[in-house]
């Protein structure tokens, strides 16, 4: 098995200690005997490895009990898909930047970030639907932090993942790869940044923001404008 799987020995012995991958019986000898149901998990295993995940969150994703084989093998084709736009996505940006400079053209900062923002998310935002899904502990969280607010404003909304139905949501996007990916009944959504919030003073009691601050231009540098921005915006 570990040579068939390109692992070593010890890697089957500690994925079966720690119950990432424990084989379903032992042969007369004590030698571990894998079931096809084994190997199917440990191919999951491994490709999430591989895909840079941890071995907790692995464990998370390999036990969710409403993910079946095939809604595996559909969310791994999504995570591969997104790696492989978002390596075709930069490495255009990339021939660009060189491009501009071998004709003694000065490239802005703004072009050298592009691919690390929204143009990212319009590269690669096609693959959402397959790779991103609510976490309920983590929705719970947000959720419980919310409070008693009823208007709320999500910044980087994506596809709304984290957006409480039971609120009045204001959502806002600059992808319009991701807003074009939002269900349908969803909150509306404003094409807009964090740096620069179409909205008047005080109209949302409180502002959320999921997994988006690394796409803010010049996050540690502008951090407390954009904060200051979300503050003008919430009462």
């Amino acid at each position: 098995m570990a040579e068939l799987a390109g692992v070593s020995v010890r890697t089957l012995h500690h994925y079966d200690a720690i119950r990432r991958v424990r084989p379903s019986a032992r042969t007369a000898g004590g030698y571990r005997a894998y079931s096809a149901d084994d190997v199917e998990r440990l191919r999951e295993v491994l490709a999430y490895r591989r895909l840079g995940f941890g071995l907790r969150e692995i464990a998370e994703l390999v036990g969710d009990p409403s993910a079946d084989a095939v809604a595996h093998l559909r969310r791994l084709r999504g995570l591969l898909l997104e790696q492989r736009d978002r390596a075709d996505a930069m490495v255009a940006s990339i021939d660009r930047e060189l491009d501009a400079r071998a004709k003694g053209r000065k490239v802005a900062p703004e072009e050298q970030l592009e691919m690390l923002g929204a143009r990212l998310y319009d590269a690669i935002g096609g693959a959402y639907p397959a790779t991103r899904c609510t976490e309920p502990r983590i929705a719970a969280q947000i959720w419980d932090a919310l409070g008693d607010a009823r208007t709320v404003l999500n910044v980087g909304a994506g596809t709304g993942s984290y957006e409480p139905a039971d609120r009045d949501v204001t959502a806002v996007e600059p992808s319009a790869v991701m807003r074009g990916q939002r269900p349908a009944g969803s909150a509306p959504c404003v094409a807009a940044a964090a740096e620069s919030l179409p909205f008047e003073d005080c109209s949302f009691d409180v502002a959320m923001a999921v997994s988006t601050v690394h796409h803010w231009r010049d996050p540690l540098g502008r951090f407390f404008r954009i904060i200051g921005s979300l503050d003008r915006v919430c009462r």
